[in-house]
């Protein structure tokens, strides 16, 4: 999603202005509607909605740890100490900065009667939508604390899982990078001084050894252009990833990769069934649930389609038969959540199907990188010993010309 930036007004008359997330312009706007708040002006889109008095919040966002403030959070109330009084706990806790002074805006929030929920949204370059919406149910089923208990739970998990990944991939990409150095010194600096070589001795070279040569002057005469293709690769996928048509296109395809597939299937359905069995166990009725959930999976093609089992459900559709009718929705998942339904603990199940799934992507994920690192060494072996057997033949065809 996309940053959009309003000013919007209130029923009682108040103007202020809204950084809020959105698919589209028109997303954002029917999500402040949604709110019961009327956009009076749009300000800007992606990086000009952050201008401003934003610009501080953006630059100081990474100091605000959400995981931590959390684990802080939760603790305090299962003690029964006041949501008010546990955030002002955590202010005169906290070193001065950004993150105190966040802190301290939602208490005094709190304190002229505003929810929790809604200034978390006002905040969403700090606080992920899921965030907030486990947050929203917690106050409209009185299940705070409880919600927060496992949000707290999950938020770890899921650090735990980055953790895991970042350090399984430093390998990787330390071979990765000496690869790229090797190549550069063997065609900036052994090539040139070999072909010079030649050149001196008067022997015809073959056509592998015009084609390194060849190749060796590139390296030398444009390796800046690789960088540049890089950054403006980069910065074109950012701008055409913000367009929901592009976005659309590039989640379907994710769908259709095998192995990309199993990725995002596993983390968005985990987080998924992890999200509706926590809204579940706190009494939140199941057409708040399959909503809430739907907003927090990021690939588009399928928050749209379990976002549209909800008219099924309010005909008093069974939920295993209207997940079962998504596509993408693998079959044991439907199967597990219908053993639920008939026993009558469907959020116990939905607890395990995410617990699965989680494996499941921990487990493909070590796969993919232990591949990953065998074959970054063989296509390092098989580039350089072309380079080397290449100059053995033409050092062979020098001797032979002596």
């Amino acid at each position: 999603m996309a940053l959009y930036k309003f000013k919007v007004t209130d029923p009682a008359g108040a103007v202020s202005e809204l950084l809020i997330e959105g698919d589209s312009q028109a997303d954002a706007t029917r999500r402040i509607q949604g709110r019961g708040l009327f956009p009076l002006d749009f300000l800007g889109e992606g990086a000009g909605a952050i201008r401003g008095d934003r610009r501080g919040e953006i630059r100081f966002r990474r100091r605000f740890d959400v995981v931590e403030f959390t684990d802080q959070l939760a603790p305090l109330l299962e003690a029964q100490i006041p949501l008010e009084r546990s955030l002002g706990i955590l202010g005169e806790t906290m070193p001065k900065g950004y993150a105190s002074s966040l802190v301290e805006e939602l208490r005094k929030g709190l304190h002229e009667g505003r929810r929790l929920s809604q200034m978390l949204r006002d905040r969403a370059h700090v606080f992920p939508e899921l965030y907030a919406s486990l947050v929203e149910a917690g106050e409209e089923s009185g299940a705070l604390v409880q919600i927060m208990a496992d949000l707290r739970k999950y938020l770890n998990e899921r650090r735990e899982l980055t953790a895991y990944v970042i350090s399984a991939s430093i390998y990787p990409l330390i071979v990765f990078g000496v690869s790229l150095i090797v190549l550069g010194v063997l065609l900036g600096v052994m090539v040139p001084k070999f072909a010079t070589v030649l050149v001196a001795s008067g022997v015809q070279p073959t056509l592998g050894t015009r084609v390194l040569i060849g190749v060796s002057n590139l390296v030398r005469g444009y390796w800046w252009v690789l960088p540049l293709l890089v950054v403006a690769g980069l910065l074109v996928w950012a701008r055409v990833r913000r367009t929901p048509a592009a976005r659309q296109a590039l989640d379907r395809l994710q769908l259709r990769v095998p192995l990309v597939r199993r990725l995002v299937l596993y983390s968005e359905l985990g987080r998924m069934a992890r999200t509706m069995s926590i809204l579940m166990r706190s009494g939140v009725h199941i057409l708040d649930t399959v909503a809430i959930s739907a907003r927090v999976l990021k690939n588009t093609v399928l928050r749209q389609s379990v976002a549209g089992i909800t008219a099924e459900l309010r005909r008093g559709e069974r939920l295993d038969l209207a997940l079962g009718r998504i596509p993408a929705f693998p079959h044991l998942m439907v199967r597990m959540v219908a053993v639920g339904e008939e026993t009558g603990n469907v959020e116990a199940m939905l607890e395990r199907i995410a617990q699965r799934f989680e494996g499941d992507l921990r487990r493909l994920i070590a796969r993919a990188l232990s591949i990953l690192e065998p074959a970054v060494i063989v296509t390092l072996g098989l580039v350089v010993g072309v380079i080397v057997i290449t100059m053995f033949l033409a050092i062979m065809e020098m001797q032979s010309a002596i």
